[in-house]
């Protein structure tokens, strides 16, 4: 089982980049109604995008890409805190996001061969001088 666990790797971070392509894509049509998000200077579905590319991307090769595994992580994170924050405060929770969010995370703490390279640690890997 362990020899299939990088391919699995790769595969899961391909999947979970083409679906918040996806998703952000199809978040252009709410976007062209009303446009919030160019309230800051940016489009939040392009964004998406570009940040669901950088997974698909990233997920040739993940341990070369630890801090893209991480910014997976971190989105799992904040989809399950904005899932229950939606159900708190608007009465709103989407089943599919949360679980697939839940899945995602644990499957890629799972499969990630270097565990202690996804906890940013102090070290100076540049060669600076340190405070």
């Amino acid at each position: 089982m362990a020899k299939w666990n990088p391919l699995a790797l790769k595969l899961l971070m391909w999947v979970m980049g083409v679906l918040i392509v996806m998703g952000s894509g199809l978040g252009f049509i709410g976007s062209s109604f009303f446009q919030f998000d160019s309230w800051a200077g940016v489009t939040a579905s392009v964004a998406g995008v570009a940040f669901g590319a950088g997974i698909m991307i990233a997920g040739f090769d993940p341990i070369a890409n630890v801090s893209w595994v991480r910014a997976l992580i971190l989105y799992a994170i904040l989809e399950v805190v904005w899932q229950i924050f939606n159900a708190i405060s608007i009465g709103r929770f989407d089943v599919i996001p949360f679980v697939i969010a839940i899945i995602v995370a644990v499957v890629v703490l799972v499969l990630y061969p270097n565990k202690p390279a996804l906890w940013m640690q102090g070290s100076n890997k540049m060669g600076g001088a340190r405070a």
